[in-house]
């Protein structure tokens, strides 16, 4: 049995303190028991955790473990069932892992196929896919799908990260 030091409520507390004051080395154990002593039958709580997780590994430029830590985040929200709002998010961070510290085609082949409509998601998901697609040499594929990130934002300030974030591949002649 857990003590009150070591219960799930105050690991997390103490893990987000840590992440707070950007103390990474030392939010990775209280996040590390968490997982441990989480139910395997909660996909949900365990895709958060493995997601925290991997943000806190590559602060401490860890970034392979980080990497595999959003696959097994990936995973776990495929496990939860939830599309809408785990699984879309889950890929994104996956992509974006590959997009920065790995493959550009591993990004795209994360990213794609991309859901239809307009919202966060799609818009996030098509950013990276234009940006694997510009690291890839693919000009004029990349200028395409980043007009589509433009045209999934579902907000201005969505769009005007997005603007920013995409700028030298919409501003390509």
């Amino acid at each position: 049995m857990m003590g009150d030091d070591e219960s799930p409520k105050e690991l997390y507390r103490r893990a987000w303190k840590h992440i707070d004051a950007q103390e990474f080395a030392e939010a990775e154990t209280p996040l590390r028991r968490l997982i441990d002593s989480t139910d395997p039958d909660d996909p949900m709580r365990l895709w958060e955790l493995h997601g925290l997780l991997a943000g806190v590994l590559n602060s401490l430029s860890r970034t392979a473990e980080g990497t595999d830590m959003y696959r097994r985040a990936l995973a776990e929200a495929r496990r939860g069932g939830d599309d809408r709002s785990a699984v879309g998010p889950a890929r994104y961070m996956l992509a974006n892992q590959y997009l920065l510290f790995g493959d550009p085609r591993d990004a795209l082949a994360e990213a794609t196929p991309v859901p239809a409509g307009v919202g966060h998601v799609q818009c996030l998901l098509h950013s990276i896919a234009a940006q694997a697609l510009w690291k890839l040499g693919r000009r004029d594929e990349a200028r395409v799908v980043a007009q589509q990130a433009m045209d999934t934002s579902p907000t201005e300030d969505r769009r005007a990260d997005t603007t920013r974030d995409l700028a030298h591949i919409l501003g390509a002649g």
